[in-house]
């Protein structure tokens, strides 16, 4: 198969890096300075996205994190378009609002990949040599905020219990406020810091403090025997929960994402994570795709779920059992999965079946 990929500047870019190199090393594909079939779209936001050409056939890679943001013109012209975090029912949605439903045929869903798996796997082996692979605490919970209510003096709308008050960004920071808080008074090790993305105004050293450079957040993640990821409100997969796999560590969801994630990438729940608080509802389909609660999971959690569900988990962590086995598959799909020939495998056998 011959297959070429736009703006060879893609190598070094974070997700693309990893289909790239995959598909340069095991594909020989071939990296080419012709302009994209058709330009990025930047507003109202970038679109992250790259082209290629499968044997004539134009192939697109939609790597936004957001469920209902789609490149309506390159889904026309492309033949295969890959879609990370892809939500069936948000899709037809966005398209049947944009009156191309007749689109839908050509979608694919792709795996968040990590940035740099590759990086994230050798991190993994220096720091085997730094502690022998012995875990320190029990939980890894490092995750950005971009607002500190509470230096805010602003109250939580989940202690009044009132969805009325909701809104995705007050949601956004409170579930990871509560959901940490909860973790602390179940008396769970662990290493716990909200951070602030780079955005010194909100930070108290209290309740948000400052991000950890790549090594350190590395090394948190190492010391950790499992990594918890918010996906409260959004129900989509972050690229966190790759990367803490491909550095052998199993994840805690807030939220089983509401996304495809195709084989052979399909996380398991019980095997390669464990799900903090089920069933709170999905995303609200009958508001416009404008509307932000119609791709955001705005169901309220009381305190006392939170407080009732970290429980149940410091349960769990006493299994080590269970933990061990759950470890074992992290680092089987650390090995067998997140690598190159699976990856490159994966993405030509989908735009096979697809063009033939």
């Amino acid at each position: 198969m011959n297959i070429r990929l736009y703006e060879p500047e893609r190598l070094n870019e974070g997700f693309f890096h990893v289909i790239y190199s995959a598909l340069l090393k095991c594909k020989n594909a071939r990296l080419v300075s012709d302009p994209r079939p058709l330009p990025r779209i930047l507003k109202p936001r970038e679109h992250t996205s790259a082209w290629a050409d499968f044997d004539g056939h134009p192939v697109f890679f939609d790597m936004n994190d957001h469920v209902f943001f789609y490149d309506i013109p390159a889904l026309d012209h492309c033949e295969v378009y890959f879609k990370a975090n892809l939500n069936w029912d948000v899709t037809e949605k966005v398209l049947r609002e944009a009156g191309r439903l007749d689109l839908k045929s050509k979608i694919l869903p792709i795996f968040f990949f990590s940035p740099n798996p590759a990086r994230d796997r050798q991190t993994r082996r220096l720091n085997w040599f730094r502690n022998l692979g012995r875990p320190r605490y029990d939980i890894c919970h490092i995750v950005g905020v971009y607002r500190n209510y509470v230096k805010e003096g602003i109250p939580s709308p989940f202690e009044g219990q009132s969805s009325e008050c909701l809104d995705p960004a007050a949601y956004h920071f409170w579930t990871r406020h509560h959901t940490q808080m909860a973790l602390k008074a179940a008396s769970i090790p662990g290493y716990y810091r909200l951070t602030s993305r780079g955005n010194r105004d909100i930070e108290d050293n209290r309740v948000v403090f400052p991000n950890l450079t790549a090594w350190p957040y590395s090394n948190r993640i190492i010391d950790g025997r499992l990594t918890m990821v918010n996906t409260l409100p959004h129900a989509v997969l972050p690229w966190k929960a790759a990367e803490s796999l491909a550095m052998g560590r199993p994840l805690i969801f807030e939220r089983a994402p509401l996304v495809e994630m195709p084989e052979p990438f399909a996380l398991k729940k019980d095997i390669h994570y464990l799900e903090l608080i089920p069933s709170v509802g999905g995303f609200d389909l009958t508001a416009s795709v404008e509307d932000p609660a119609s791709y955001r999971v705005l169901s309220p959690v009381t305190l006392e779920e939170f407080e009732t569900r970290a429980q149940w988990l410091k349960q769990v962590l006493a299994d080590r059992d269970r933990i061990a086995a759950m470890t074992e598959q992290a680092f089987h799909y650390a090995d067998r999965i997140l690598i190159a020939p699976v990856v490159a495998d994966f993405i030509c056998d989908q735009v096979q079946r697809r063009i033939h």
